[in-house]
């Protein structure tokens, strides 16, 4: 019985630190990625004003 109370506080441990891992990961990704997409975006705004100016 004690095996099996160790065996299940391992189990929700490691399931706990898996999520705040993927949290914090996942966050991090969207703080330094955030900035390459708003760009991109932006690339795409302006380029496509550009094709619309040139045709008029």
């Amino acid at each position: 019985m004690i095996l099996l109370l160790i065996l299940l506080l391992t189990l929700a441990l490691l399931v706990g630190l898996v999520i705040m891992t993927v949290s914090t990961v996942g966050a991090i990704g969207i703080v330094v990625f955030g900035d390459v997409i708003v760009c991109i975006v932006f690339i795409v705004l302006i380029t496509k004003w550009l094709i619309k100016r040139k045709r008029k």
